[in-house]
């Protein structure tokens, strides 16, 4: 059974039997953006402290920025220039990340159209330098990700793209100054799979960033295993990856999201797909588990039961704040309901569906972030066929969490900026964070109030130590997405 929402105005609320209320408040950023908007992404690109946002629209082939004003307004958007050999047609996806290591970040987008990947500069003063021309080889070129994907020891990012006409997955490996070597193959799979969303995470703990992929018009997911080497390269200097043996899965109409995450809290990553159109017996929601460890492991299915059979958009993070994560979808299609929640149990379940907004479908693309600095993760989304985008303002109020007193929780886990602290105590903690292979990464204090900044991590699996903390759990794990 569904829980419904009362709408008042831009006023969403949602009554839930847990210990939290959630409630979140619509804004419309833009009720105009360029012709059909596609993907939002959402990074700090001001260097202000707060988290601004950047679409790329298909027809209008656009890519946009707008600030954060701070006070959960923000600024029009400002419209970036890609012309000549840059130019950009239908933009498929954008990322935000700092290229060439100058302290601010800067956007990446690619035109389908076009076989395009461009980088645009953040000159650090809120201007954009034009577009420049990383690859025009890439056919179909689609989803973009930036990663450490080869464990460069200097941290240089790498950019990796969906090539659907390519059918399959290419590879940049950075420079750390904003050039890039030749177009690698990660995988290739059979003539028209169609390869589109695909993440990026270390899925089997063992230190490297391994890929999820799913190929849209073939209709399975795969995954590839990163075989870590020295210097993350091997004799041939590419990133060396191999195709686990069994596919997650397949006979899927047309997969829209496919994403590494922990869906039911144990501290091991899931890949969680939502299908646009989702053939018969075939589930438009699911997430899935490995059965065993290693490459020739089997996949189990978890269905989550939808009100819609569009999915598109999906993402997993604890917008809560109560310690566990919780399943965000939106609708792939205009009719229905538009955007939903499960939320997650301390068992590992996943709770009723319910319903955050019936009002802006055809939600392509979102993107999770703080964007009022309330601690609180808001969500921004954009709308294919009403030109808008959207943020809906976390107002949740949490119940006063009672803790024993040893008891401590770090949260959102998975994490992707700031890592917090919920615990009777009210004193700042000195902690070492480690990789999966034992390595300390670094020292720092995890404040109650602020947190910690884990924004700079590569993707994977960490343990966390709390040096003077006296509980008998003293080391906890978490995921950096």
């Amino acid at each position: 059974m569904k829980q419904k929402l009362l709408l008042f105005s831009s006023l969403l609320l949602i009554g839930l039997t847990s210990n939290a209320q959630i409630e979140f408040i619509k804004s419309t950023i833009d009720s105009n953006t360029s012709a059909r908007p596609y993907a939002v992404a959402a990074s700090d690109l001001t260097g202000d402290g707060n988290t601004d946002l950047a679409i790329g629209t298909y027809n209008g082939s656009k890519v946009a920025w707008y600030k954060n004003n701070g006070d959960e307004t923000f600024s029009p958007g400002v419209i970036l220039e890609a012309t000549g050999t840059a130019a950009l047609s239908f933009i498929e996806s954008i990322a935000i990340a700092d290229l060439n290591n100058d302290g601010f970040n800067d956007i990446i987008a690619t035109g389908g159209g076009s076989n395009n990947l461009v980088w645009f500069q953040n000159n650090g003063d809120e201007t954009f330098q034009p577009a420049q021309l990383i690859s025009s080889e890439i056919d179909g070129a689609g989803a973009v990700k930036v990663a450490n994907i080869d464990n460069d020891p200097n941290g240089n990012l790498d950019i990796i793209v969906s090539g659907y006409y390519l059918d399959g997955i290419v590879y940049f490996l950075g420079n750390g100054d904003g050039t890039f070597g030749p177009m690698k193959i990660l995988a290739q799979e059979a003539a028209n799979s169609g390869p589109g969303s695909f993440d990026i995470a270390d899925f089997d703990g063992d230190g490297d960033l391994d890929v999820v992929v799913g190929y849209t018009s073939g209709g399975f997911i795969k995954l590839y295993d990163n075989k870590l080497v020295q210097d993350g390269l091997d004799t041939s200097g590419d990133v060396p990856f191999e195709p686990y043996t069994t596919t997650v899965d397949s006979d899927n109409g047309w997969l829209w999201s496919v994403i590494f995450a922990d869906v039911n809290n144990d501290g091991n990553l899931n890949i969680v797909k939502s299908d646009s159109e989702p053939t018969t017996g075939n589930a438009t929601l699911a997430w899935y588990s490995s059965d065993t460890a290693g490459i020739e492991t089997t996949f189990t299915e978890t269905v989550v039961p939808t009100s819609f059979s569009h999915g598109g958009a999906v993402n997993v993070a604890d917008i809560n704040n109560n310690g566990y994560n919780d399943l965000i979808l939106g609708n792939s299609y205009s009719s229905g309901v538009d955007l939903i929640v499960f939320e997650g149990n301390e068992d590992g379940s996943l709770g009723e569906e319910l319903i955050l907004d019936d009002t802006t479908g055809t939600i392509f693309s979102m993107a999770l972030a703080d964007f009022n600095n309330d601690e609180k993760l808001d969500i921004a989304t954009i709308s294919y066929l009403l030109n808008d985008l959207n943020v809906f303002f976390n107002n949740t109020t949490l119940s006063t969490p009672s803790f024993e007193t040893t008891e401590i929780v770090l949260f959102p886990n998975p994490v992707k900026n700031t890592l917090y602290l919920k615990s009777n105590k009210t004193e700042d903690m000195k902690v070492s964070v480690y990789n999966i292979l034992g390595e300390k990464v670094f020292n720092s204090t995890l404040s109650a109030i602020h947190g910690l900044d884990v924004s700079n991590l590569s993707n994977g699996v960490y343990f966390i130590k709390l040096d003077n903390n006296n509980n008998n759990k003293s080391t906890f794990k978490f995921v950096k997405q």
